[in-house]
């Protein structure tokens, strides 16, 4: 009875401390990081067409809120969260880094709006039920590109988003977003903690979204889209280069696993403010340019 008892003694022990050691590397894992990441792609005319071809791993995400890590490991958007993992593990996990599909081959300003009401939805959806799992109230950092900035910036006609009354505290970046004066305001709304709006003056391509073929009254005065904000505008305005260059629109692609850099970098640099404009180098000879 005695060799019954301590084996059964020390089966819950190691039970129990199994289950702690799990309970705790579970923890820690979420402790790193208690901000969800969601990267937000831009335009792409032949979405459709492309997603069956040679260069769908280029470009393919899942309509909707989906993990870039269910995405096979040679994808695009796969390898971008493993290098942001890799860069900064206190800061990005794979658990939380998100990448939000939408229809992006329709270029209306309508389309976007609709994306936003829907990855703010999916949002509300994730943080409840983080905060189910955790008991943690997470911040979420929205990273977009090119129209995709623009998705993110109409997510401010649907937030706050918020869990026990309390709400949620989201950080916006944008690179090479066209801006529009059907939303440019939007980039002052509460909504946000703050934004951070990457352009650089070679990306020609943020400058011909033709919005005065939409609207009538901007067709003298702001026919194409514009590369940055109103001065005044709330937002960090970053001027933005690599290796002292500045870049073409196609080359974000390649800059966006150096993210925990480029942020660093930034927030250095704009020592907390919420609203002026800097120059920021990315310095690495692995970029191409």
């Amino acid at each position: 009875m005695l060799i019954i008892f301590l084996m059964n003694t020390s089966f819950k022990i190691l039970l129990f401390s199994f289950i702690l050691n799990f309970s705790m590397i579970a923890m820690q894992q979420t402790n790193n990081s208690q901000t969800i990441t969601i990267f937000v792609h831009g335009t792409s005319p032949m979405r459709k067409l492309l997603q069956y071809s040679p260069g769908r791993s280029l470009m393919y995400a899942h309509q909707g809120l989906n993990l870039a890590k269910d995405l096979p490991k040679n994808y695009h958007f796969h390898k971008i969260a493993q290098a942001c993992v890799d860069a900064n593990p206190q800061s990005y996990t794979l658990d939380q880094f998100y990448i939000f599909g939408w229809n992006s081959e329709k270029v209306y300003d309508s389309t976007r709006k609709q994306a936003a009401e829907v990855l703010v939805k999916k949002l509300q959806e994730l943080i409840s039920s983080y905060y189910d799992q955790y008991h943690i109230i997470p911040n979420i950092q929205l990273i977009g590109f090119s129209h995709g900035g623009n998705v993110i910036l109409n997510t401010a006609n649907y937030l706050p988003l918020s869990i026990n009354n309390q709400k949620i505290k989201i950080e916006a970046l944008i690179f090479g977003t066209p801006v529009q004066q059907v939303n440019c305001d939007l980039v002052n709304s509460q909504n946000f903690s703050k934004v951070y709006s990457f352009y650089s003056t070679s990306d020609w391509i943020q400058r011909i979204d033709a919005q005065g073929l939409y609207n009538k009254h901007l067709r003298k005065t702001h026919f194409w889209s514009d590369r940055m904000f109103d001065q005044n505008s709330q937002c960090i305005q970053v001027k933005f280069t690599v290796n002292n260059k500045p870049i073409g629109h196609i080359y974000y692609r390649y800059i966006f696993k150096y993210l925990p850099k480029i942020q660093a970098l930034t927030k250095e640099k704009s020592h907390g403010l919420n609203c002026c404009t800097i120059d920021i180098d990315l310095s690495t000879k692995k970029v191409k340019t």
